[in-house]
Parts: structure tokens; C-alpha cells; sequence
């Protein structure tokens, strides 16, 4: 309806902008990452005597010592690798009912690690863990708690597929001091697992994290030096150092590590961090892959493919790596193989062999093996059709965020799981049509990582965005104008309509605006039969005719027929026709008092404009504390359902009341998703807080610039009167790249988000 001012922050720009000062190469410096290899020399003799003790321990019969030897055999920690040996003691710590023997045994048979591969063995020894575990979770064991949270994050040993579970588990761990769960509580965090996505708060858990997990690492705990690695090669801590990665990654693969050895083989075949140099890649990938390493053996298939490994492109070859992976128990190269058998691509096709490896992958929580799965049961190729099965993996599949497919030889992208899915809600295909469902998968579907191109697929993720945003906005108009979210299909309702039946009448209408269940899309068709229904005293079609005599839809303005409507509705309790009738008073000029009435009213029934108008009028210098904690509320309630005005205006509360930094980060969570979605103010607004460094945003210039700019496009006048200013304090490089992210995002080559609205977070 009405769009009504919006507050925004200026306070102190160009004083910023003078103490920041012109930007100063930085200092090469000395890091913690090259001590490491003196401190790892210094404790390597207790290392020894640690594992000599270990073993005396374990062939005594201690099932906790016998875990943790399999361990260290497995890392090479104060010992050389021994596979064969690391399984054995796992084996018998797991035959005596220790749940992290189990565990671990469980995970030696998933990827074969000192065994042949074994899915069914490892299955086992995962719910015999899943049984086990919780005992040692409730003496406070902290490897257990992370054990069971990723039984629970990957549905594994015959448990429910749980993320907020393993974030909790994640969670207890952290606070009882474990850093690696509490990095493995900031992935969940960063990556929206379990919980809505939090990035400021992951990376302040990172940040404050580091310095434990790198005394770890120090005394030589690989997996605490496989974290360290792991977080500066992404972009959770900054920007991506992978000189840094690889003090912290190359002696456990010296050691002959093979997860280590893994990744300097990725650091040399893509140049991270070092000269690209396929000879050393494929080197440190065969070591790897001699161990029985998943991951290597599948890039050894690709290099092969690619034709990166000394040679011309083999897929034969690639396909034997790939297949043997698969067996290994890697995801990708599961899904790689089931894709290959399924084309017959360097095999010969087989697809219900296909089908077989894209449901080991699927199990293995691979995203794409999961909606080929989907898109196999759907269609029957490789299986019998079984449309609850479709529905089931594409939702898991959705839910590890697969957005798009690109199919060689086709010259459009493909919709991923999230959209299907979203089709599924929307045409009732396999589950009941549910059109606030739908619009979640489709919001979903714009919520990706925008900053760079991070991915393989990023262009694809972009064009699908901008299709979910062109079947979104018409889908969450239709919501926010009241239209039933489960409307029946015509055929089941039509008689009923022309009996006579006003929610039957509003139905067809319903269907008429989108062109669903049977229905054309036709507009004319949808005011004829809510009109029908208005007549009979249907309050949400009392509604949509005093829109359509409001706004000219179909039928020429008229703004008193419009406000009858409304009044008819408002007096059924209709809370956007309340809210209606507030802003057209207020366009009026009628006093306060009947704006608050129409809204209050409004509101009252949860309808989240009226809340925002609300709070809007009431947010006042003069109100009190009582008010002004109702209008927090109320605020709030607005922004949790995407109001990107309610969203702006929240966090600028959230700011001015912060006595802290958490309180500064929930505002600029609340800034960002109103910048997100195109919020001018909130551009402007966010822009500044990372200007000022503040709510954990990292001092960023470049970042502020497109912010402003953005904001600038839509004649936001502060950013139009700062953007000079700050460009002075910048390089060239970092003005060349913000005006190119800017002139991107003018051409449409970027696009906004839709909220993603949450129920139960």
C-alpha cells in the first residue's frame, strides 16, 4: 500500500571519513603460522611419548585409549601413518561399546580409511554410536557432542535429519570451552543451519576462537591445524589468505596426512597461494589418493577428464577414478559417476546403475546427488516414479541450498531444488499447494553469496535469482493482499462457486490472479468472481474490490466505492483493510488520533503494514518507555515478515539503544536485510556502519561505496551528497572495482533478495 518516510543515519560522515585517512600498503609482518613448524619440532618428542603411553593404555584394554591411538595413526601425529593399524584399534575400541570407537569406526568404513569401503558396516557402527554417545555427551565429553551433532546434522545412523540438534550439541561444546565446536557452531551459523543465517556473530566466534584453536594446532593436534588452514583460505575471517592456509596445512601433509595432502595438491592445481603446477598437484593428489583418500582419488579423475594430468583428455580414465571415490564413499564423485552412467559418458550407460550412485550420494548429504535423486524418482528413470520420494530429496536437497543446474548442451540454466520445490507448493504436486511455502523456497533462492564470484556457479545462481524474483514479487503481492495461501484447485471448487459458495467464489478468484490449479491467469476472471463473493459480505473480497476501486484494477478508480469496501471489511475484522483505510486518512490529512485507530486496528489482527504504520506515527521523541517498547515490538513483528521499512527502522533503534557490540550487530543483521532487498536508507545506513567498523563489519571502504552507490541510484539524497567524499579517501583500484559492482548492479547483472521469511527459528 502506502509507502511512508523512512528514517536514516548521518551523524558524523565526512569526520570518518577525514580520521580514516588515504588507504597505506600494508607492512609485511610476521605470523603465527611461521612459528609453527618450530613449535611442532619442540613438541614433537612429547608428541612420542604421548602416543608410546597411548599404545601401553590401549593394548591394556582402555577402549578411550584405543580411540584416540586410531586417531592419532590416521593424522600422523607423534607416529607415522598406519591405516591398517588405525582401523584395528578402532575396531576394538568400538567392539567394546565406546560410542566415539564407534563413531569413528563408522567413518573409516563411510570413505575406507584402513578398510575396503563398507556403507552398510558403516551404518551400523553409526547407530550403534547414536545409542552410545549420548552418555558420554552427558558426562560432558566434547568430542561426543560433536560426534552425535553430525549423526544429526547428515541423518545418519538412523536418526532424523536434525541441524538445530547438531547446532545445540555444537553449541554446548563451545561453551564448555572445545574450540573446534565452536567452529563447527560458527559454520552452522554462517551457513544458516539449524538457525537463520548469522555471519557477524560466526565471524566474531572465529575471530575470538582463533587464538585457542591455534594453541591447539601448536601442540599438534592436526584437526586443529586442518580449522586454522581451512578458515583462512575462506572468507570468514577477511579476506581469503591462503599463504597463510598452507603454513598451517603443509606439515600434516608432510607427515603424510592425507586429508593435508589433499589440499596442497588443490592449492597447486588451482594457484592458491602458490604457483599453479599440475606435476606437484597431481603428485600430492596420488600420495593422498594411495591412502584411499575419496577426495583425491576423484580429482585425480578430473584432472584426468581435463585433461590437466600430463596427457589428453581421458574419460575413461576419469570415470574409473570417479567411480572408484564413489565406492570410497565421496559425495561428489558419487554423484559424478551416477551422472556419467546416466549419459554414458566414458561408461557404458546404465541408469539404474546411475540411479544407485545418486542415492549414495544423496545419503552422503550431497546437495546435487540429492536433487538428481529428486528429479530420477520424478520422472522414473533408473526407478519406479515415486512422487513423495521426489518430494522428499528435493526438500533436503533445497535445504543444502542447491539453487541452479547448468546442462552441457543447453543454453539455459536450470532450475534447481529450491524452485522446483517452490513449483511443487504452488501446482500441489506431491504436497499440498502452499503458496507461503512456495515463496520461502523462492526467497531462498536469492540468497547467495553476492560480494564475488565464489563459485563454479554463481552466474547460474544470478540468472535463476532474477527468475525467482520475477515469479516472487507477483507470488508475495498476492500473499500480502490476503489471498488464501491453499487455495483448492477449480475443478474441485467450480461447482460450488457457481452455487453460490462465497469462499468457493474467492477461491476461483485466487486462482485467477496467479494462474494456478487449473485456472488461467486472468484478471477480469478474478474480479468477476471476488465480486461475487464481496456481495455475499466476504471480507477478503470486500478487500480486493476496494483495492481494485482504489487503484483502477480492471474498473475505473473510485476512491469512495474504495473506502466502502474497506469499512465492510474492517468491520469483519480484515486487517489490511484497516490498514488501508489509515493510509488513506492520513493521505487526507485527518487528524492522528483516527490514523493510530485504523492502524491499532490493523496491527491488532497481525497485519504487518499496519504494525509498521504504527509504530511509525508513534515513534516519537514523546513516546515513553512503554510505548516505545511497543513500538520495538511492533517494529520487529513487521521485520521478521520482510518489511523493509520496519527492517530499517528497527535497526536504527537497535542502534541508538546498543550497549553493546552484540546489540551493534543485531542492527546491522536488520540493516543488511533491508539493504538486501533494496531498502535506499538502509543501503546508506549500512554503508556507514562499515565505514565505522561497527557491529563486527570489517572497515571496508570499497563495500561502503557500492552501498552508497546503490543507494545513490534511487536519489537517496545523503548518499548522493557523501558518495564525493568518500571516493577521495580511496585507490583508484578499490574505485575502479566499486563502480564496476555498481555499474553491474544499473545493468541488472545483480539482484536483490527477497526476505526469506522464517517460522520456528
Amino acid at each position: 500500500m502506502r509507502v511512508a518516510t523512512i528514517q536514516s543515519v548521518a551523524g558524523g560522515v565526512f569526520f570518518i571519513l577525514f580520521v580514516l585517512g588515504a588507504a597505506q600498503p600494508a607492512e609485511q609482518q610476521s605470523t603465527r603460522g611461521d612459528g609453527l613448524a618450530a613449535k611442532l619440532e619442540k613438541a614433537a618428542p612429547n608428541l612420542e611419548e604421548q602416543f608410546s603411553n597411548l599404545k601401553e593404555k590401549a593394548e591394556g584394554g582402555d577402549v578411550s585409549a584405543q580411540y584416540r591411538l586410531s586417531q592419532l595413526l590416521v593424522f600422523g601425529v607423534g607416529v607415522q601413518v598406519e591405516l591398517k593399524a588405525a582401523f584395528e584399534y578402532a575396531e576394538k575400541s568400538a567392539e567394546e561399546g565406546y560410542g566415539l570407537g564407534q563413531f569413528h569406526l563408522g567413518e573409516m568404513y563411510r570413505y575406507g580409511t584402513g578398510t575396503d569401503p563398507d556403507v552398510e558396516k558403516s551404518d551400523e557402527s553409526f547407530a550403534l554410536a547414536a545409542k552410545s554417545l549420548p552418555k558420554l555427551v552427558e558426562a560432558k565429553n566434547t568430542e561426543a557432542m560433536r560426534a552425535l551433532a553430525v549423526l544429526y546434522y547428515r541423518g545418519w545412523g538412523g536418526l532424523k535429519q536434525d541441524r538445530a540438534k547438531a547446532l545445540n550439541l555444537n553449541h554446548q561444546g563451545a561453551k564448555l570451552g572445545d574450540p573446534i565446536a565452536a567452529v563447527e557452531e560458527a559454520d552452522q551459523l554462517w551457513d544458516g543451519k539449524g538457525t537463520y543465517r548469522q555471519r557477524t556473530k560466526a565471524t566474531r566466534q572465529y575471530r575470538s576462537t582463533m587464538p585457542k584453536l591455534m594453541d591447539l594446532a601448536e601442540s599438534g593436534d592436526r584437526q586443529a591445524q586442518l580449522l586454522v588452514g581451512n578458515l583462512f583460505a575462506s572468507t570468514r575471517l577477511g579476506p581469503r589468505n591462503f599463504e597463510e592456509s598452507i603454513k598451517w596445512h603443509l606439515p600434516g601433509a608432510n607427515a603424510g596426512y592425507a586429508g593435508m595432502e589433499f589440499l596442497m595438491g588443490a592449492r597447486n592445481q588451482k594457484g592458491n597461494g602458490l604457483p599453479k603446477n599440475d606435476v606437484l598437484a597431481m603428485e600430492w593428489y596420488q600420495k593422498a589418493a594411495e591412502q584411499g583418500h575419496p577426495g583425491a582419488i576423484n580429482n585425480v579423475g578430473w584432472m584426468h577428464g581435463n585433461g590437466r594430468a600430463g596427457g589428453d583428455e581421458n574419460g575413461e580414465m576419469a570415470s574409473q577414478m570417479y567411480l572408484k571415490a564413489a565406492q570410497r564413499g565421496n559425495d561428489v564423485s558419487q554423484n559424478n559417476i551416477a551422472m556419467r552412467l546416466f549419459g554414458g559418458q566414458g561408461v557404458e550407460q546404465d541408469k539404474e546403475k546411475a540411479f544407485y550412485w545418486h542415492r549414495r550420494s544423496a545419503e552422503n548429504d550431497n546437495g546435487r546427488g540429492q536433487y538428481f535423486l529428486a528429479l530420477r524418482y520424478d520422472t522414473g528413470e533408473g526407478t519406479e516414479p515415486d512422487l513423495d520420494k521426489a518430494v522428499y530429496w528435493f526438500r533436503r536437497a533445497a535445504e543444502n541450498d542447491h539453487r541452479a543446474e547448468y546442462e552441457s548442451g543447453k543454453r539455459d540454466y536450470v532450475y534447481g531444488a529450491q524452485m522446483r520445490l517452490a513449483q511443487i507448493y504452488i501446482e500441489g504436486r506431491g504436497a499440498k499447494r502452499d503458496l507461503v511455502e512456495a515463496m520461502y523456497w523462492m526467497s531462498r533462492t536469492t540468497e547467495y553469496e553476492r560480494s564475488a564470484k565464489v563459485n563454479s556457479f554463481h552466474a547460474h545462481e544470478t540468472a535463476i535469482a532474477k527468475r525467482a524474483i520475477a515469479e516472487g514479487r507477483p507470488l508475495r503481492k498476492y500473499l500480502e493482499e490476503g489471498w488464501p495461501a491453499s487455495p483448492r484447485n477449480l475443478r474441485d471448487i467450480m461447482d460450488a462457486a457457481n452455487e453460490g459458495d462465497a469462499q468457493a467464489q474467492y477461491e476461483v478468484g485466487a486462482l485467477h490472479v496467479l494462474g494456478i490449479g487449473g485456472a488461467p491467469k486472468n484478471p477480469k476472471l478474478a474480479l468477476e468472481w471476488t465480486a461475487k463473493a464481496a456481495e455475499q459480505g466476504h471480507a477478503g473480497a470486500l478487500y480486493y474490490m476496494g483495492i481494485c476501486n482504489e487503484e483502477g484494477r480492471g474498473i475505473e478508480s473510485n476512491l469512495l466505492k474504495a473506502k466502502e469496501f474497506y469499512i465492510k471489511a474492517a468491520e469483519k475484522g480484515h486487517g489490511g483493510a484497516s490498514n488501508n483505510l489509515g493510509a488513506m486518512a492520513e493521505d487526507s490529512g485527518e487528524g492522528i488520533d483516527v490514523l493510530v485507530k485504523h492502524y491499532q486496528k490493523a496491527a491488532a489482527s497481525g497485519n504487518i503494514h499496519g504494525s509498521y504504520n504504527w509504530a511509525r506515527l508513534n515513534d516519537t521523541d514523546k513516546a515513553n518507555a512503554d510505548t516505545k517498547k511497543e513500538i520495538m515490538g511492533r517494529y520487529l513483528s513487521a521485520a521478521n515478515e520482510g518489511h523493509g521499512g520496519a527492517q530499517n527502522n528497527l535497526a536504527l533503534l537497535l542502534q541508538g539503544d546498543a550497549e553493546n557490540e552484540e546489540g551493534l550487530e543485531e542492527a546491522a543483521r536488520w540493516y543488511r536485510n533491508a539493504a538486501n532487498q533494496g531498502h535506499a536508507n538502509a543501503q546508506f545506513n549500512l554503508g556507514l556502519m562499515i565505514l565505522r567498523g561497527q557491529g563486527g563489519l570489517r572497515i571496508d571502504r570499497k563495500e561502503a561505496f557500492v552501498w552508497w552507490g546503490r543507494a545513490a541510484l534511487q536519489d537517496q539524497g545523503q548518499a548522493i551528497k557523501s558518495l564525493p567524499a568518500l571516493a577521495d579517501q580511496m585507490d583508484q583500484e578499490e574505485l575502479n572495482e566499486g563502480r564496476k559492482i555498481i555499474r553491474q548492479w544499473e545493468n541488472n547483472e545483480n539482484v536483490p533478495q527477497l526476505f526469506v521469511v522464517r517460522k520456528g527459528d
